[in-house]
């Protein structure tokens, strides 16, 4: 295997077409036909399915080029080294508090590990504040819940997967054998953010079950270092994203109420502009992202 085969199969990934990446590296068609085959040869796989004259990845093609851009990449990053070129390049990512302790931290070593040439750095906050840093150009991704459509415009929105927001409390705590309505009458809560995309469908269940007026809310936030401690430590209850507090209710120290309805879910994804350049470091990320979470929905 050299280099042009790893060459040709990421210009021909790109185009979509033999024809137009044969263009774009000015060589001939036939040419970078053979190529491919012997890519493929040497595989023992089929790396695009041809249909038409489109050339599209097939899930074998698609796993290749995540890593055929990590080795070369590399291969960069170790040319610059030994020139003394030091450049870095720098994936800026929004991450809302409540998706940051769930899938992120695991595709940001992955990523660590495949791109050394590249660092992530990483800002949280409300939605609203990660989509005006994107538009101004701050960011490259926000990996959150969907944005109302009057905030999307210029945007694209990736689906990754769906996460649900719960009810919790502190393992053994007293309304356990209460219905969620009870409870939330006669315990302490902590709410959302105002203007946090959750808040919306928190307020939606609690005028749902008429108790908008009737809860005492003693705290609003979203950020797991904060309710984490006030919920364990009390007997107060957190409306919040299940990703924030999964490994501690998998360990037992917290308590789910089961509210019984099902409008409480909503699609965490990647957002960012439409015109975002392919094969860059945020991209690459982006993929890394996209396949965890395939790998989670499949298990």
């Amino acid at each position: 295997m050299k280099l042009r085969h790893l060459e040709a199969f990421l210009s021909v990934a790109e185009a979509g077409t033999i024809t137009g990446a044969a263009k774009a590296r000015n060589v001939s068609q036939p040419a970078l036909s053979k190529t491919i085959s012997e890519l493929e040869a040497q595989l023992g796989t089929a790396l695009f399915e041809r249909t038409g004259r489109r050339a599209v990845l097939t899930p074998a093609g698609e796993a290749f080029r995540r890593h055929t851009l990590s080795s070369l990449q590399s291969l960069e990053a170790g040319v610059r080294a030994i020139t003394g070129v030091g450049q870095t390049d720098v994936v800026r990512v929004g991450v809302l508090p409540t998706v940051a302790s769930g899938l992120f931290p695991s595709v940001a070593l992955e990523f660590s590990e495949l791109r050394p040439d590249a660092r992530i750095a990483v800002i949280t906050g409300p939605n609203r504040y990660l989509i005006d840093r994107m538009r101004s150009g701050g960011l490259d991704l926000v990996v959150g819940r969907m944005a109302p459509a009057r905030e999307m415009a210029g945007l694209s929105f990736e689906y990754l997967y769906d996460e649900t927001v719960i009810l919790i409390g502190r393992a053994g705590h007293p309304g356990l054998s209460m219905t969620p309505v009870e409870a939330l009458r006669r315990y302490p809560l902590i709410l959302p953010n105002p203007g946090s995309i959750i808040r919306q469908q928190v307020m939606q269940y609690l005028i749902a079950s008429g108790i908008e007026e009737s809860v005492s809310v003693r705290f609003e936030t979203v950020a797991r270092p904060v309710g984490l401690p006030l919920i364990e430590r009390s007997d107060m209850l957190w409306f919040i994203s299940r990703g924030v507090v999964a490994r501690e209710l998998d360990e037992g120290r917290l308590a789910q109420f089961d509210l019984g309805v099902d409008y409480m879910t909503g699609a965490v994804g990647l957002t960012r502009k439409f015109d975002f350049t392919r094969d860059s470091p945020a991209d690459f990320l982006a993929g890394l992202l996209h396949q965890r979470a395939k790998d989670m929905s499949a298990r």
